[in-house]
C-alpha cells in the first residue's frame, strides 16, 4: 500500500467507526432483548449483517483500497446477501447457515487480509484484521452448535462477537481519528 499510516488514518476511521458502531448496537439489542422470537432474531441479525456489508463496502470503495478491495467486497457481498436472506427466511436452523456463512467467508477474508498486510508497509489495518477475522471465524464455527437451543442463543453468540468487533474496531477508530487529527495538525 502506497499510503503512510497517518493518510490510511484519516481515510479509514469513518467506516470503522460505522461497523464499529453497527456491532455496538447489535450487540445491545441482544444482550437486553429477554425472549427474542424468531422474528426478532431474523430481523435483528438480518440487519446487523446487512448493515456491516455496507460499513465494510464503504471501506472497500476508499480509492486507496486497491490492495485489498477484492476481499473487502467479498466480506461485504456475504454480509448483505446472509442479512437480506435472513430477513425474508426466518427460521433458526435457515439463520445459522446464513450467518455461519457469513461469518466465515468475512472472516476468512480478514484473515487473508491480516497475512497480506502484516508486514511493514502493510495496511494499518492488519492487526484489526487479525483479531476481528479470528474472532469471527471462531464464533462462526461455534454458532451451529447452539440452533438447537433456539432464537435467544443464536443472537447470543452473535451478540458476543459483535461486542467483541465493536470494542476493537471502536477503539480503532478513535485511535485512527485521533492519528488523522495530529498529522493533520502537525
Amino acid at each position: 500500500m502506497s499510503m503512510n499510516s497517518s493518510d490510511q488514518a484519516a481515510a479509514y476511521w469513518q467506516p470503522v467507526l460505522l461497523r464499529a458502531l453497527v456491532a455496538a448496537a447489535f450487540g445491545v439489542v441482544t444482550i437486553f432483548w429477554q425472549e427474542p422470537g424468531q422474528a426478532v432474531m431474523a430481523v435483528a441479525g438480518g440487519l446487523y449483517l446487512l448493515f456491516s456489508g455496507a460499513a465494510v463496502w464503504l471501506l472497500a470503495r476508499k480509492p486507496d483500497a486497491g490492495d485489498f478491495r477484492t476481499l473487502l467486497l467479498l466480506q461485504a457481498g456475504a454480509f448483505a446477501v446472509a442479512g437480506l436472506l435472513a430477513l425474508v427466511l426466518q427460521a433458526p436452523a435457515t439463520f445459522t447457515i446464513l450467518a455461519t456463512a457469513a461469518l466465515l467467508i468475512g472472516g476468512g477474508a480478514e484473515l487473508v487480509l491480516w497475512w497480506q498486510n502484516r508486514g511493514a508497509g502493510g495496511s494499518l489495518l492488519a492487526k484489526d484484521w487479525l483479531i476481528t477475522g479470528a474472532v469471527s471465524v471462531g464464533f462462526g464455527a461455534a454458532l451451529p452448535f447452539f440452533t438447537h437451543l433456539g432464537a435467544h442463543a443464536l443472537l447470543g453468540v452473535l451478540g458476543g462477537q459483535a461486542i467483541i468487533v465493536a470494542v476493537v474496531l471502536g477503539i480503532a477508530a478513535a485511535t485512527y481519528r485521533f492519528e488523522s487529527r495530529k498529522a493533520a495538525a502537525g
